[in-house]
């Protein structure tokens, strides 16, 4: 078997340059041979950053994926464009780890995954970064060895910090909404702690606006409630905000027959508390990247670790479609303030 592999990334705004700095310096089995980006700024960057360590940059995505020796690539290109870039790639032979979500379309995944059983010659992983969290991953285990008895309830929660800067609500506007772009993340969550076979029963969504008013035009909000029930009566619930203040915060509960987990409960960039005139004070995390930088290392070694060595990957492309599902009723509960049921076989009443 081959000892490197040569990898390629689709889109290099934040992001993808992320995974191109990571794929260069920190992921010992892969080469990053070359990128790929549109737009000129990423350009730029690419050319300052990358091509000086031989790293080749592409403008157009069709002729980065005909570069000789290329055998995998990193989608971090714009949502509405990640099936594209993925079925291009994969019809090239090459292998994709692609951002979440592939695709806002429940059928056109569910054709994906039936193509990817028919045609193993080219592999398909979805990139939920969470579950490559050594506190996630340790949560799982416990729970995989009956710490809390049988998990019953999960509380999820992501709230990022307030960007007025124009950038988030021109992202916001081809994300796919709230439920899609981000409790999606805490839905995987839901089925890697549940089991990636569990069934919905139904949905509920629900949100406000307290900030970006401009998305009243796009059906969506920066604040937002989820419920779910389970055929197996387990119930999932979550709340995303886009416009904290003080950082991003993102923890997790699992509540369950024998005792309860919870991580990430108070979110802190480290253990140093400055005690004063305004109380104890603990500095948090600014971002999402910050929390999980060294996960989305932990991702890309287990990719090219399963490519390389022909090992499964943790994540099956079934659980991706079980969660887009849930997060595309979540949206349009949100949109037309009904409850959103399911049959037993998780399809849409």
């Amino acid at each position: 078997m081959p000892s490197e592999l040569n990898v390629g990334v689709v889109g290099i705004g934040r992001m993808g340059q992320r995974h191109a700095l990571n794929l260069l310096r920190r992921v010992p089995r892969a080469r990053l041979l070359c990128v790929c980006s549109p737009a000129p700024q990423e350009i730029e960057w690419a050319d300052q950053q990358l091509k000086p360590q031989g790293v080749q940059v592409f403008a157009d995505f069709e002729e980065m994926i005909r570069t000789p020796g290329l055998k995998a690539v990193v989608i971090a290109s714009p949502t509405n464009l990640h099936i594209m870039h993925t079925l291009a790639a994969m019809e090239q032979g090459i292998h994709v780890l692609c951002e979440k979500p592939i695709t806002t379309d429940t059928t056109a995944l569910r054709s994906v995954v039936e193509t990817t059983k028919k045609n193993p010659a080219a592999r398909l992983m979805v990139a939920f970064v969470r579950r490559f969290d050594k506190n996630y991953t340790d949560a799982r285990q416990k729970i995989e060895a009956g710490v809390i008895g049988k998990p019953l309830i999960i509380r999820s929660q992501g709230t990022e910090k307030l960007d007025k800067s124009g950038y988030f609500i021109n992202y916001a506007r081809v994300s796919g909404g709230i439920f899609v772009d981000t409790v999606i993340h805490d839905i995987d969550l839901t089925l890697s702690f549940f089991g990636d076979d569990v069934v919905p029963k139904s949905c509920y969504g629900t949100g406000l606006i307290s900030h970006h008013h401009e998305m009243t035009e796009f059906n969506d909000v920066d604040n937002s409630v989820g419920v779910v029930e389970f055929w197996d009566g387990r119930i999932a619930y979550y709340y995303h905000s886009r416009t904290t203040q003080h950082g991003y915060d993102n923890c997790t509960e699992i509540v369950g027959t024998d005792g309860k987990i919870g991580i990430n409960l108070i979110p802190t960039l480290n253990k140093v508390q400055v005690s004063g005139l305004n109380g104890i004070v603990s500095e948090v995390l600014p971002s999402w990247m910050d929390q999980y930088h060294e996960a989305f290392v932990t991702e890309i070694d287990v990719f090219v670790e399963a490519i390389l060595d022909g090992k499964e990957f943790p994540l099956k492309l079934e659980a991706a479609l079980t969660g887009l599902r849930i997060a595309q009723a979540l949206q349009e509960s949100l949109v037309s303030g009904k409850k959103i049921e399911f049959n037993e076989n998780g399809e849409r009443n």
